[in-house]
């Protein structure tokens, strides 16, 4: 048995009436409605293959090691460096001691204020630790370890580290390394739009910043952009290139077990020996001196005559 609906004459009537009254209208409308459709189809397409497309290029990139193609907020970046900043105020204990502070301070004092930095704001800090390491996060914050310090046979070795320091914040080396670490997972991300996913997964995995390990590519950058910092401030350059060499060769002789800063900042022959070959632009006498400056940063440190 089956049933069949009706509409009741009246209805009926009326319904086709307004057919026949607006024929040419419904007409049109359905025809635009099927037009609307269609370009609603093409530009879901033209979406998808347009995503498909920047995908293909972020695989490319990802395989050719390129992420950092996938461009970064540099607003992005102190949030970054604030959260590793954290991460290491729960592992090293830092130092608030005027007497070490101020006289490194001083020592510091022309590379920040070189013409150059102007645009950037660094922020140095000092732990307590006896490690011989330094980190630079994104954002301008250099943290230098007591150890480190304490190495240095002179005030043009700590603006050495300083300033090859500021030239990983200035290239971003930090953020292009993580990016390079997240990989495809971050591109992808990126090309969905999801950019407070990818600042949370950032933030969330900055701990990483402390143990990255920055290619040859990006020390021999930061090396040359380092060295020319150190030579606008009147800072004599060699510092650099005898602070490296000095821990290469504790290094070699086993004299140190461990040196954190060089498993993070490698420094193999070839960078040594490039380093060697850069000619200081000024005579020694024309680079100014930190003498008075040093002495005070080793009393700050307890380092006696004795001991220098």
């Amino acid at each position: 048995m089956s049933h069949h609906f009706s509409l009741p004459p009246e209805i009926d009537e009326i319904i086709r009436s307004f057919i026949r009254r607006h024929k040419r209208a419904l007409r049109w409308g359905c025809l635009l409605t099927g037009m609307l459709a269609l370009a609603l189809v093409a530009v879901v397409i033209w979406g998808t293959y347009r995503g498909a497309l920047r995908l293909k290029d972020a695989v490319k990139a990802s395989v050719a090691g390129n992420i950092p193609a996938i461009r970064l907020p540099l607003e992005w970046e102190k949030p970054l460096g604030d959260s590793a900043l954290a991460q290491l105020r729960n592992k090293y204990q830092f130092t608030s001691d005027r007497k070490l502070l101020d006289p490194l301070d001083r020592i510091a004092a022309p590379l920040l204020a070189s013409p150059a930095n102007s645009a950037d704001r660094y922020t140095l800090f000092v732990t307590t630790s006896k490690e011989i390491n330094a980190f630079a996060l994104p954002g301008g914050t250099i943290v230098l370890h007591r150890g480190l310090l304490e190495r240095a046979r002179a005030a043009e070795e700590i603006q050495g580290v300083i300033a090859h320091e500021m030239a990983h914040v200035q290239k971003r080396h930090g953020v292009i390394q993580m990016m390079q670490n997240f990989g495809m997972d971050m591109a992808i991300q990126k090309i969905q739009g999801g950019d407070s996913r990818v600042l949370d997964s950032l933030i969330r995995d900055s701990g990483q910043l402390l143990v990255l390990k920055f290619s040859r590519d990006h020390e021999r950058a930061a090396d040359d952009l380092g060295w020319e910092s150190l030579e606008r401030a009147q800072i004599n350059p060699q510092g650099m290139e005898n602070f490296f060499a000095g821990l290469n060769a504790d290094a070699s002789t086993g004299s140190v077990p461990v040196i954190p800063l060089l498993s993070t900042h490698p420094a193999p022959q070839e960078r040594m020996d490039r380093l060697s070959k850069k000619s200081p632009t000024l005579r020694p006498a024309d680079y100014r001196s930190f003498t008075q400056e040093f002495r005070a940063l080793q009393a700050g440190l307890g380092i006696t005559a004795e001991r220098q």
